[in-house]
């Protein structure tokens, strides 16, 4: 567990530095003790390590973990605990979340990390979607996150506060097709050409929306410029509308549900202070019947 921390705190330290700085310092003996016996069993050896090492991020200046989950320290892991057994007791989640899974990161949306105690194994909980397993174990987790820095697979910005984003096929693709460079983070590809019309297309980052006509570079829009967020319907399915301020160039950018990583873009609307998850949900299920619905803003 060490010698695999030892190598992630040196990629860390030349290409993350800010995670680094984030981390709280290790929680003692008593403390990890008395989460054990909260839970009523103890930690896999290897989180248990880090722990000791470690005890989350501060959650005051947080620039994420990785793939947009932030560390929780032990208190935060114990509310956690808690939140998802009134989950299983109120209604009857159990198969939804088993009963051995200890959340150790969250993504502000809901959705958390979990270390399933009986076997170590590494679990993503989904709150509104199937759970999935990413890695055998605590250890192993890290070593995926040290080989995604090693490697260049990854984004990374600080102030996004979604930490290293490991990037997959379909980026690199994305990068291919739209001549999105190497300093860009994880995009969202849309594309507006009616009536034969210059074909505008937006790339969703995590600092910033870019809209370029023709592969070139329009202009830009920082998530905190947006006004309003509403959910409509167009031709059967959602349609979800970004209001922008009063003189932009494209004061309005018009986005279907089914464009490919949607649910990349449905997490950076979660970062919006004051965003209700639920509502959202709630909006894209009833487009058909209650007409446009604003759901932010």
């Amino acid at each position: 567990m060490k010698k695999i921390w030892s190598r992630l705190e040196g990629e860390l330290t030349s290409k993350a530095n800010a995670i680094l700085e984030s981390l709280n310092p290790g929680a003692d003996e008593v403390e990890v003790e008395a989460l054990e016996e909260f839970i009523g069993q103890e930690l896999p050896t290897d989180y248990r390590d880090f722990v000791v090492m470690h005890n989350g991020q501060s959650q005051e200046s947080n620039p994420g973990f990785f793939d947009m989950f932030s560390l929780m320290p032990i208190d935060l892991v114990q509310e956690s605990w808690e939140e998802l057994e009134g989950l299983r007791d109120d209604a009857g989640e159990d198969e939804t979340c088993p009963g051995d899974w200890l959340p150790f990161a969250e993504d502000g949306s809901g959705d958390m990390l979990c270390v399933e105690l009986e076997s170590g194994s590494i679990s993503k909980y989904v709150s509104n979607d199937e759970n999935e397993e990413i890695a055998d174990s605590f250890e192993s987790w890290l070593a995926d996150i040290h080989a995604a820095l090693k490697n260049g697979e990854y984004n990374f910005d600080p102030a996004s506060g979604f930490g290293i984003e490991p990037k997959g096929p379909e980026d690199h693709e994305e990068e291919e097709d739209h001549g999105v460079g190497e300093d860009d983070d994880d995009v969202v590809m849309d594309s507006d050409d009616d009536d034969g019309e210059t074909a505008m297309t937006y790339n969703f980052t995590a600092k910033m929306i870019e809209l370029y006509e023709d592969e070139e570079k329009v202009g830009t829009v920082p998530w905190g410029d947006i006004v309003r967020v509403r959910v409509s319907s167009y031709a059967g399915d959602p349609l979800i509308s970004l209001n922008l301020p009063d003189g932009s160039d494209h004061e309005e950018i018009e986005i279907p549900t089914s464009i490919a990583n949607s649910d990349k873009l449905f997490k950076y609307l979660g970062k919006l202070k004051g965003w209700d998850p639920d509502a959202f949900k709630e909006a894209l299920a009833n487009t058909d019947k209650d007409g446009e619905i604003v759901v932010w803003g």
